[in-house]
């Protein structure tokens, strides 16, 4: 297994998580708040933020902020685009 197909997976585990825990708004994207991500992810994996990131730069979600923080960024609302 090469490390970007490992990536993709897990970029596509987030996206099928935020999907599966989060509520569709009025535009239709779903939403997840970091916070809610964070609880059911961490038993997945401990790089929920970089796989965020990543999934990001793709253009799968959007997050305010440059870098999320369990605690601190735990109310910031993460959209999946697609």
């Amino acid at each position: 297994m090469n490390a970007h197909s490992h990536v993709g997976r897990e970029v596509e585990e987030l996206c099928s998580i935020i999907r599966r825990t989060g509520k569709v708004g009025e535009d239709g994207h779903v939403t997840v708040t970091f916070g809610q991500l964070f609880e059911t992810y961490v038993t997945i994996s401990n790089k929920v933020v970089g796989i965020l990131l990543r999934a990001r730069k793709h253009g799968l979600v959007h997050f305010e902020g440059e870098m999320l923080w369990q605690g601190k960024d735990d109310d910031v609302v993460i959209t999946l685009l697609q």
